[in-house]
């Protein structure tokens, strides 16, 4: 991990920066509205069509999201780490018509083109469980085929098998099959199963270096309070991590009026939490007084059978390194956002919790959802500023609890 640079300041990007803004109720008069601003900061960071780890675009999400501590009166740094780039250009077409494709990552490098490919369906629960992957990557490479494209289903509950492109995260470092594999959405099942297929990718491995950036917020001495959340992720990513990243920043603006605190916005979360796995690595640099974690779709909604309204979707946790009883003001709060409690971390909470000692409090909130991991993750299909509203005074209040 390098060390970290001097404060930088950068001009203000997108919407969003300003905090609260105004709303006009039922009455004609107007109020403070902190789910309109949160909105505002999920099509703010929701600008770009993807934010990956070491792209132009990914690059600009960090620029952003710097911009937007700055906005709020923080002084922030940057730490960087190294890492393997994976450049791509990929190709599929179903009887001659192209396909969106996404590659699984590193999974394979060089020049490859062909006509026959191994084609097989593969189910994602959750959109993120690899088991059906993993055994169809093990057909692939017993095959004798060149390439292989794998159509990405999302299944979750008792609820219908969805068709879309998902994006699956992929650890650099971890063995790969090397047989270079490509993604495309179940929808063109029926058109492949009945026709042509050809299929290319041009793809290389290359050494890089990523960067996660620090927000301070507050003054006084004593230990910081800690707020993180993930930067990066396959497509747009407004439910998933611009959800998250929204109620971070107002977090970190109300907390930092009355104790000192650090928000820590992490790269590499695509790559199984990469960034975060470094950061640890290095060190914070001080001991924090609790550990915030903002996980995957704080505030990601869904349209509920058979209802017109958007509602939160039940597949969202909250965790601690804390007794979660019934009646707790901590419990209280999850349940008050619609998170279900459970005694277990998820995503980069994960790596917190092996490196935290119990002392240290430990909060985080993560989940899934039907958009989850595809490129229909926009704003307007992902949240609204009522869904962002309840999240936010949830997390606000457990925050609140777990200080308590």
């Amino acid at each position: 991990m390098g060390g970290l640079r001097l404060p930088r300041r950068k001009a203000l990007i997108a919407a969003g920066a300003g905090g609260l803004v105004m709303a006009a109720n039922s009455a004609g008069r107007t109020q403070p509205s902190i789910g309109a601003a949160l909105y505002e900061l999920v099509t703010g960071y929701s600008q770009w069509p993807h934010h990956r780890t070491g792209t132009t675009e990914g690059r600009a999400t960090v620029d952003w999201f710097e911009a937007q501590l700055q906005a709020r009166g923080a002084t922030t740094s940057r730490g960087s780490y190294a890492y393997d780039r994976y450049d791509w250009r990929a190709s599929v077409t179903a009887n001659g018509q192209p396909v969106d494709t996404l590659p699984l990552y590193y999974e394979g490098v060089g020049e490859l083109a062909t006509d026959a490919p191994f084609v097989r369906p593969v189910t994602l629960a959750n959109n993120f469980d690899k088991s059906d992957l993993e055994q169809a990557l093990s057909e692939a490479a017993g095959s004798g085929l060149r390439l292989s494209v794998f159509l990405t289903f999302g299944r979750f509950g008792n609820l219908p098998q969805r068709p879309a492109l998902i994006g699956v995260n992929v650890d650099p470092d971890t063995p790969k099959s090397g047989l270079p594999t490509l993604l495309v959405s179940g929808v063109h099942l029926d058109a492949m199963a009945g026709g042509s297929v050809t299929a290319a990718i041009s793809a290389t491995r290359t050494a890089d270096r990523a960067e996660n950036v620090t927000g301070r917020f507050g003054t006084g001495d004593g230990a910081p309070l800690l707020i993180t959340t993930p930067l990066t992720g396959w497509f747009t990513c407004a439910g998933e991590r611009g959800t998250g990243i929204a109620v971070a920043l107002e977090l970190a603006r109300l907390f930092g009026a009355d104790m000192p605190v650090v928000v820590l916005g992490t790269t590499g979360h695509e790559l199984e939490n990469f960034g975060i796995r470094e950061q640890l690595k290095a060190g914070l640099g001080f001991a924090p007084r609790a550990v915030i974690h903002i996980g995957a779709s704080l505030a990601a909604g869904w349209f509920v059978p058979g209802r017109g309204t958007m509602q939160l979707f039940p597949g969202r946790l909250a965790s601690a390194n804390r007794l979660l009883e019934d009646g707790t003001p901590l419990t209280a709060a999850m349940k008050a956002g619609a998170f279900q409690p459970v005694p277990r971390f998820f995503g980069e909470a994960q790596e917190w919790a092996k490196h935290l000692p119990d002392s240290i409090p430990l909060l985080s909130f993560a989940g899934t959802f039907p958009l989850f991991h595809t490129p229909q993750d926009t704003p307007e299909a992902a949240t609204s500023p009522a869904l962002l509203q309840t999240a936010f005074a949830a997390v606000r209040d457990a925050v609140r609890a777990l200080l308590a």
